[in-house]
């Protein structure tokens, strides 16, 4: 799937957002709003117009713990099923990477994706 493709799923997410409530949807735009995900063949490869084939993605290997973390947190927000993600990595995420992991949190709950992301 291409950039745009994928952009274009993540709008799909977004005005399925502004209609109702919807922190799956919200959670997962947030990081389909994030080049260094969404420019990653990793990523592209299991991303369609129906959505992202979460299991595929986390069983790349190639991920950086950080990373994966990042991504098992989405799948898990997406899901509702428990992934293994070690919480401890927050202590190690940057300041990028940390404010992702939080607007995600913050979509899943609200329903919405927050101001600017």
């Amino acid at each position: 799937m291409s950039h745009t493709d994928i952009d274009a799923l993540r709008q799909e997410y977004l005005r399925a957002c502004s209609r109702e409530r919807w922190g799956e949807a919200a959670a997962v735009a947030v990081l389909l709003g994030r080049e260094r995900f969404t420019n990653d063949d990793r990523l592209c490869r299991h991303v369609s117009q129906d959505g992202v084939r979460w299991d595929k993605v986390l069983a790349d290997r190639t991920w950086s713990p950080t990373e994966y973390f990042l991504l098992a947190t989405a799948a898990g927000l997406w899901s509702g099923r428990r992934t293994e993600v070690d919480i401890s990595r927050v202590g190690f995420l940057d300041e990028d990477f940390y404010a992702l992991w939080q607007a995600m949190l913050t979509a899943a709950r609200t329903g919405y994706v927050p101001e600017g992301w």
